[in-house]
């Protein structure tokens, strides 16, 4: 069955053709044919059409129909066949105009299937071209996205890889720290069992001192009532002697018994009184008497009931020095608060703090020089030396007073050399808001914070920089370097 564009295009074909052949009708065209031209779309078709014969003259034409014709017969034979004749001869164009247009149509069928086919197969190349650049493009984005995953996730493994390091690293840290901790705890309890030891014998050569001391004191006394007796038994025998002289040579044997006797206790009776002496010198004093070694003596101290045990260095620069403050190992914790730096902490063989009470009582009945040694984790050394040092009361807050600086710690003073007041974490008299003693540690006099701090946390090897709190002496060897050890001395000004 044929299409209905088909069918529409005949039918439009068929009443073209008809159109035409009514048109030639009413002219003349003997034999010549006709061209009918129609525009489909983009396609132009063009048709040639067969004319119908001419129609026979009219009789009249030719004389009229009195005239008398050679073959009349014949001429009327052929006007009664002439109606039959042209129907036969139409029937035959409308037979030809009918296969026409079946050719017509049967042309256009085939057109329009490969005009059709080819319109489909375009369409379907079209579609197929649209397909394949969707499926390129989508090809494309998901290599783009499986790019970016992968890359996201290598980006998740090396994070995961770098936590997972970083977290096997904090583990060794605190496995590293919990075994520090575990060895300082061990150490402390060491140091505290030893410390008990050391205080007991301590507090033993403390008794046994006194004792000894009580001992020459009535050594003393005897030794002076008997001096006594010897010297009045001595007046006696000169007075016996000037009565016999004649048995003189007898009497001068006695004599010098006698004397030799008396100087024996004269000697004892001084080295006695020196010995008492010896317990309210200082350690210039000490030296004085003779006493060359370095190392723990015992003091009277004015307006202070107890004598302190200190450590004297009768070596360094002449000898003479009383020790105030050491550090060398970190064994004491001088995080304190005022009165523990008041009164005084630690061993004086060790680490230790004399006591602000005892160094202002030592410096303001004499003038006093400070010498401070310092050594680094280098093994260098330096020192500063001033030439006049004085500690105020507790009313004053142990204000400190310096002058004449000189030495090898740097071109100048780390300590403010005047009206600098004494700071504790519980005591805040520093010149800074900030609270020096306890951003920094320790107790010190740190005015606003200022260049040095011989009384902070104690950082050991490998870890002694970059700590702003600890033992720092800035022109030494700068603001965050933690020393190794120092040490603070004083002793009368002249030696």
């Amino acid at each position: 069955m044929p299409s209905r564009p088909a069918m529409l295009l005949g039918g439009l074909l068929l009443i073209g053709a008809t159109v035409t052949v009514a048109q030639r009708r009413g002219q003349e065209a003997g034999g010549r044919r006709r061209a009918h031209r129609v525009q489909h779309g983009q396609c132009s078709y063009t048709f040639v059409l067969p004319e119908p014969e001419p129609c026979p003259p009219d009789p009249e034409a030719f004389g009229g129909s009195n005239s008398l014709q050679r073959d009349s017969p014949a001429a009327a034979l052929n006007l009664g066949d002439w109606p039959t004749q042209r129907v036969r001869q139409l029937e035959k164009m409308l037979e030809n105009n009918t296969q026409w247009l079946q050719k017509l149509e049967r042309y256009i069928r085939m057109n329009l299937r490969l005009e059709l086919a080819q319109a489909q197969q375009h369409m379907v190349q079209n579609q197929t071209a649209t397909m394949l650049e969707l499926g390129t493009s989508l090809l494309n984005q998901t290599t783009a996205q499986t790019r970016k995953l992968t890359d996201v996730e290598a980006q998740v493994l090396n994070q995961t890889s770098r936590m997972e390091i970083q977290l096997l690293e904090t583990s060794l840290s605190t496995n590293k720290l919990e075994k520090q901790l575990l060895l300082q705890g061990h150490e402390l309890h060491r140091l505290q069992g030893r410390n008990s030891a050391l205080e007991t014998r301590v507090l033993a050569l403390e008794t046994q001192q006194q004792e000894e001391l009580a001992s020459l004191r009535g050594e003393k006394e005897r030794l002076r009532r008997l001096l006594g007796r010897q010297s009045g038994a001595l007046a006696g025998l000169e007075r016996s002697l000037r009565a016999a002289s004649s048995n003189s040579s007898l009497l001068q044997r006695q004599q010098r018994q006698l004397l030799e006797s008396v100087q024996r206790l004269v000697r004892v009776v001084t080295q006695a009184s020196m010995r008492a002496a010896e317990q309210v010198f200082q350690c210039a004093e000490i030296q004085r008497f003779g006493a060359n070694a370095s190392g723990i003596y015992t003091i009277h101290v004015a307006n202070v009931t107890e004598p302190r045990k200190v450590f004297c260095d009768l070596e360094a620069n002449g000898g003479g020095w009383t020790l105030i403050q050491r550090r060398e190992n970190g064994s004491v914790n001088f995080q304190r608060n005022w009165k523990d730096y008041k009164q005084g902490f630690g061993n004086p063989a060790g680490e230790h703090w004399l006591g602000n009470e005892v160094v202002h009582q030592l410096t303001s009945r004499a003038a006093y020089s400070l010498r401070v040694e310092l050594q680094d984790w280098e093994g260098n050394e330096a020192y500063a030396q001033y030439e006049h040092f004085q500690l105020g009361s507790e009313g004053q807050l142990y204000r400190l007073s310096l002058n004449g600086y000189s030495g090898s710690a740097g071109r100048q003073s780390s300590l403010v050399l005047q009206g600098t007041n004494f700071s504790t974490r519980d005591a805040d008299n520093d010149n800074c808001l900030c609270k020096c003693a306890q951003m920094l540690s320790g107790g010190w006099w740190f005015d606003a914070c200022g260049l040095s701090n011989l009384n902070g946390i104690y950082y050991p090897a490998r870890h002694h920089v970059r700590k702003l709190n600890g033992i720092r002496w800035h022109y030494f060897q700068g603001p965050s370097y933690s020393l190794r050890a120092t040490r603070m001395m004083v002793r009368p000004t002249g030696i």
